[in-house]
């Protein structure tokens, strides 16, 4: 099947994790093209340097730095990213006129799915989460809800990639009852692989920097506020002793001309200094969690899918200010003994490895992920025998379908 993945551009974690969605589609013998803006796209050609991928315009958020304007500066672009979504439909009009596709798949982006062609959304949140604090936020909270869910309902499915029982990453974002016939849970989309296929790997492969290194901390998210985490990131990190790695989360072009020799990344890890990258490669980044003793990471949903995938030691989650849904998801981890949360604006790693004893981290996810019956998951099981994937089924049936689910 002809297959079109457009992940949003908020960050890179949505096009981070449509990387394990497109090797599982590949794998099982399906044509994919890419279609996406900034980051996320610079980070898909790294990954996937023989696949087509073009620049599809996206409706880049930009986030307040303070979190007591987070709402307002949200609401302020509100027409702007209506507008946005208005312009992607257009554009997936145009796009398949001139390259027709048998399935699109969008990762956060409303405005790319098409009444011709079967679409698949990819969410972690079904329950969105309005930011701040003020009376009547209950009301506003129901009637995003609401909308969210007509939304949701002119795709073909909604996929969450969490684990559809009680021990999972999402919580109350996703596992709340609800009337969304199309939904379905996939389990997480970590580009490490699950637990169970990737540990052999690892253990085979030297890290880049051995078993010591001290702490890892990486970059993620719009700006200002990433910015501003590399401010306090490395304040922190020039107070603290040992092997301390910083990965900046700003993915290069590689279609950009080759760098100069002085603004090259560094060739390798300075042991007892701190080093610096600017983006690490999937595998990279997969050893450097599994030998960091002190983790430092944002709380977005794709992170924490990762660091699941490897079944890592507990982590420091820092939320971004203002944003409801990573504090939320930083306090679940919390609660889970995953990980603790840290605000931004008090951040203090050194009491931060003090709090993380004792805890089970992401281990309680190392043996591997099962399905109902107790046999592993298999994302590319799971696709070859998904009736949108299945070539015995028209697309009109299951537009039909999709239909019915609307009324």
């Amino acid at each position: 099947m002809r297959v079109l993945v457009c992940p949003l551009d908020w960050g890179l974690g949505h096009a981070a994790r449509c990387v394990p969605l497109i090797r599982a589609l590949l794998a099982n013998g399906h044509r994919v093209r890419i279609g996406a803006a900034g980051g996320g796209l610079r980070l898909l050609r790294q990954e996937f340097p023989d696949l087509e991928a073009f620049v599809f315009p996206g409706h880049a958020v930009r986030y307040s730095r303070s979190p007591a304007f987070f709402l307002p500066v949200l609401l302020w672009q509100l027409p702007r990213l209506l507008a946005g979504m208005l312009a992607e439909s257009r554009r997936v009009g145009e796009i398949l006129r001139e390259h027709p596709y048998d399935l699109i798949i969008s990762d956060g982006r409303y405005g790319v799915s098409s009444r011709t062609v079967p679409s698949i959304f990819i969410t972690h949140q079904i329950f969105i989460r309005v930011p701040g604090r003020f009376p009547g936020i209950a009301w506003a909270n129901r009637l995003v809800l609401a909308v969210n869910l007509r939304l949701l309902r002119r795709f073909s499915r909604v996929w969450v990639p969490d684990f559809p029982g009680a021990d999972n990453l999402s919580g109350e974002l996703s596992h709340q009852a609800c009337r969304l016939e199309n939904l379905e849970f996939i389990y997480p989309l970590a580009r490490f692989g699950a637990a169970a296929t990737i540990t052999k790997a690892l253990s085979e492969a030297d890290s880049m920097a051995g078993k010591n290194v001290d702490v890892l901390a990486v970059i993620s998210g719009p700006e200002p506020q990433r910015g501003l985490f590399e401010i306090a990131l490395r304040r922190e990190l020039r107070g603290l002793p040992g092997t301390r790695i910083l990965v900046r989360g700003q993915p290069p072009d590689p279609h950009a001309p080759v760098k100069t020799a002085g603004a090259a990344e560094p060739a390798a890890i300075e042991k007892g200094a701190l080093t610096e990258f600017a983006h690490l490669p999937g595998g990279d980044l997969a050893r450097l969690f599994s030998a960091s003793g002190l983790i430092v990471i944002r709380s977005g949903y794709t992170t924490l899918m990762e660091l699941a995938g490897l079944g890592t030691g507990a982590a420091v989650l820092v939320p971004t200010p203002g944003q409801s849904e990573q504090e939320y998801l930083a306090d679940h981890m919390e609660r889970l003994g995953a990980g603790i949360r840290m605000d931004q604006e008090a951040l203090d790693l050194g009491r931060a490895r003090d709090r993380l004893t004792n805890l089970a981290g992401f281990s309680r996810w190392r043996n591997g992920w099962r399905d109902a019956a107790g046999k592993p998951f298999s994302l590319e099981a799971f696709l070859a025998v998904h009736p949108l994937f299945n070539r015995s089924r028209s697309p009109s049936a299951i537009l039909d379908v999709r239909k019915t689910r609307q009324q």
